[in-house]
């Protein structure tokens, strides 16, 4: 009995050394095999406005989302790990069709535009035509009392648009020797406000401007909206807890694909009418 009971111990030993490297998971990187996509802020992903309103700051890096692709009929399972988020609120979640980050490239200000243009107490209508490229800034053209710029000319030889600010360079066509600047805001709408003009020394003239007729063309890149609900998918809500934290999960099947491809998705977080977390773009191939 003793030698029976020995054997039995030495094979179940034997058999926990074999099955030990079973045991062993995935390197802890892959987090078992799984992507960790990034959360944004949608002020950081989309233009503002409308975006940005409801964002929460600090609730992108508290948050995280899972992606995994397993075998078997599941294609892929999406777990949400939110934190940050404000305590016992509904939120819903938005499995969306994938998009490409909006970029806001700054101001195109080529073109002609009318502008009142002050000089001590009188308003002048002047006609200021631009030409810009991205490289080389402010490129020309003049600032004239016609249309045509035959009247009192002032050519413009050099300018930039850094954000919302403009600044002009111009010399006096008949006299080159005699030179102005000239800066302006660009408003939202692409018009230009609280100008500002002054002669180079020697001169002593300033006064004001402001655009009436013109407007410079925002340069984007991206997205500018929510790119819609991936297939037939459709919101759900979850609830945060005392301390802003949650977590939700979602299998795709295969039957929520229209066949074999790849297909680029993103998670939507909206509370209060608004969007306020947008996940990178992942990719899920069936």
């Amino acid at each position: 009995m003793k030698k029976t009971l020995a054997v039995v111990g030495l094979m179940l030993i034997l058999g926990l050394a074999f099955a030990a490297p079973a045991l062993a998971g995935k390197p802890a990187p892959n987090l078992v095999g799984a992507q960790v996509v990034p959360w944004n802020l949608s002020a950081a992903a989309m233009p503002v406005p409308p975006y940005g309103s409801v964002d929460i700051p600090g609730s992108d890096s508290a948050s995280k989302l899972i992606v995994n692709q397993p075998n078997g009929n599941t294609q892929a399972t999406i777990t949400g790990v939110m934190g940050g988020l404000t305590p016992l609120t509904t939120y819903t979640v938005f499995l969306s069709n994938g998009y490409t980050p909006y970029k806001d490239l700054g101001w195109d200000v080529t073109g002609s535009y009318t502008i009142d243009l002050t000089l001590d107490a009188a308003h002048y209508t002047e006609y200021l035509v631009l030409a810009w490229d991205a490289t080389n800034g402010v490129t020309g053209t003049y600032v004239a009392l016609d249309a045509a710029g035959t009247v009192s000319r002032w050519d413009i030889d050099s300018g930039a648009v850094v954000g919302d600010q403009l600044t002009l360079h111009a010399y006096f066509d008949t006299n080159p020797s005699m030179e102005a600047d000239f800066a302006a805001k660009i408003a939202a709408d692409g018009s230009l406000y609280d100008g500002t003009w002054a002669d180079v020394a020697p001169g002593t003239r300033s006064g004001t401007w402001t655009s009436t007729v013109g407007l410079a063309t925002k340069i984007t890149s991206g997205s500018t909206r929510w790119p819609g609900m991936f297939g037939a998918l459709q919101p759900f809500t979850f609830v945060t807890n005392q301390v802003g934290a949650a977590s939700w999960h979602v299998n795709l099947k295969n039957a929520d694909f229209p066949g074999a491809g790849t297909y680029p998705l993103s998670v939507w977080i909206n509370s209060g009418g608004g969007t306020m977390l947008i996940s990178d773009t992942f990719t899920v191939v069936k």
